[in-house]
């Protein structure tokens, strides 16, 4: 039936940061070659209220439908991809954290950085970083390219699966030895409530929850999962003034968001919530719209060919055989 297609970032991206921004990043240009090649294939814009709307009531004579979204909230979403979007009407998705945005937690008693920014930008400038533990200190060297790609996915890994408070305690100590103003960083590269305000008085753009904090949903406990997910539905309707219908997991793969996700998503009222589950909408999706798929446009596909294979369900389906093969041939799956 068509696409729900997530990007992160539109932007340009230093070298230097290739181990980290890069794979989140698309370039302007890039991005401007996507919207085009879908136009040229004859997809229907739509947003997610339209998008889940196909799926309730299928036309077999209807053209696929691609349904752009942008996690996290970043201010190049409005600077950039915003721009874009109103240049060709198209319309968007976003999908911002709410702690971040209003720059105060309302759960927590501490402000969780954008820790993934924070930290690329600890592991580019330093040729040490001390990463507190388990009651312990672990200290990574980051002198070379290969060594600051292995230390910024170390330890990302670890504050991805991290509880709010762990999260906290680790920025703040990498804050410190590594001279990096996570919170600063935050600030200066997130959406503003102005921002918020243009996109919305377009007309062009839908806004969804997605967390307070970014935490791993199937790592929390059910009364905080659900508070995570409560809270950044409040915040985001008391500060539009209006309704919000549609949730983006944080991560979103299967080791962070699951049934009882999906449950608390239904329950709360969304009308539907997004994975990172790499395939396309079909339609039995509508069974489904509580964990509906979605294909990560991100800096490993900076080339238009390589859409036509995602949009195709070609790769996606490739990467899924891939993945399980190299599961059976660790033994992980019987044969």
């Amino acid at each position: 039936m068509g696409a729900i297609l997530a990007f992160h970032r539109i932007r340009h991206v230093d070298y230097k940061y290739a181990f980290g921004s890069q794979r989140a990043s698309v370039a302007p240009d890039t991005f401007t070659r996507i919207i085009l090649a879908l136009r040229e294939r004859n997809y229907d814009f739509v947003g997610m209220d339209e998008a889940v709307q196909r799926l309730k009531t299928p036309q077999s004579d209807r053209r696929k439908f691609v349904c752009l979204t942008f996690d996290d909230g970043y201010d190049d979403t409005c600077a950039v991809a915003f721009r874009i979007c109103r240049m060709f009407q198209v319309p968007m998705v976003v999908y911002p954290l709410t702690g971040f945005l209003t720059r105060a937690i309302r759960t927590w008693s501490h402000t969780i950085p954008m820790w993934w920014l924070g930290l690329e930008q600890a592991v580019a400038s330093n040729e040490e970083i001390e990463v507190p533990w388990d009651g312990a200190t672990e200290r990574i060297p980051t002198r070379t390219s290969a060594q600051k790609r292995r230390a910024y996915f170390v330890v990302a890994r670890r504050l991805a699966d991290a509880s709010p408070q762990a999260c906290y305690e680790c920025c703040s100590r990498l804050a410190e030895t590594s001279g990096v103003d996570f919170i600063g960083m935050m600030i200066q590269q997130s959406l503003t409530p102005a921002m918020i305000a243009e996109m919305k008085a377009s007309g062009l753009v839908e806004f969804g929850a997605h967390s307070v904090n970014h935490p791993n949903l199937r790592q929390l406990p059910l009364a905080e999962a659900r508070r995570e997910i409560a809270d950044s539905k409040d915040a985001l309707e008391d500060l539009l003034g209006k309704n919000v219908h549609h949730f983006a997991y944080p991560y979103g793969a299967a080791h962070a968001a699951g049934p009882r996700e999906f449950d608390l998503c239904r329950k709360l009222g969304f009308a539907s919530a997004v994975t990172t589950r790499m395939a396309t909408v079909v339609p039995a999706d509508r069974e489904h719209l509580h964990s509906l798929p979605r294909l990560t446009i991100n800096g490993e596909f900076q080339n238009t060919p390589l859409l036509k294979l995602l949009l195709s369900g070609t790769l996606p389906k490739a990467r899924e055989t891939l993945q399980f093969c190299r599961r059976m041939a660790k033994g992980a799956i019987r044969r």
